[in-house]
């Protein structure tokens, strides 16, 4: 998989999200935001598909299944985006608290344990429509892309201040 494909789906990410800081309008960082996001899905599906080289017949079972599950963790992703968004435009404002702290990682394992449940529920369907190295190459595939995007954004959105 080329690297510089998996970077710019970070910087769109990244630059969509970074407009949070820099919008007025919460409703246009919003909207960038899913832009930006909408971009990144149709790049993750390019690198899937150039990546499986599925047959024609794994295809006809594969994409299903695989717009069930993106299904899936996009609404999980969304929550994902709302609360660094929120962080963000707290953390721009000063309003952190300890509780806010508290609830903020109560969300984020939250969410991180949603999409482990999700990935494994869809093993065995992937299972079923690939042969198993190819199932396990997706897999791959999906952890490199969202470690790509999240070291992006480890190094954009800015650490809490304890003092």
């Amino acid at each position: 998989m080329d690297r510089v494909v998996i970077v710019g789906l970070a910087a769109l990410v990244l630059t969509a999200f970074g407009q949070v800081q820099a919008q007025e309008s919460n409703q246009q960082a919003d909207d960038d935001i899913a832009q930006g996001r909408a971009m990144v899905q149709a790049g993750r599906d390019e690198i899937i598909r150039d990546e499986l080289s599925l047959t024609e017949q794994e295809a006809e079972l594969f994409w299903p299944v695989y717009a069930a599950y993106t299904g899936e963790t996009k609404a999980i992703m969304d929550r994902y985006t709302v609360m660094l968004t929120d962080y963000v435009r707290r953390y721009e404002s000063g309003d952190l608290s300890d509780e806010y702290a508290s609830d903020l990682m109560e969300t984020f394992f939250g969410i991180k344990q949603e999409l482990l449940d999700v990935k494994k529920d869809y093993l065995p369907k992937f299972m079923q429509a690939l042969p198993a190295l190819k199932a396990a190459r997706f897999y791959q595939l999906e952890n490199k892309i969202e470690a790509e995007i999240d070291a992006q954004l480890a190094m954009a959105v800015p650490l809490i201040d304890p003092t």
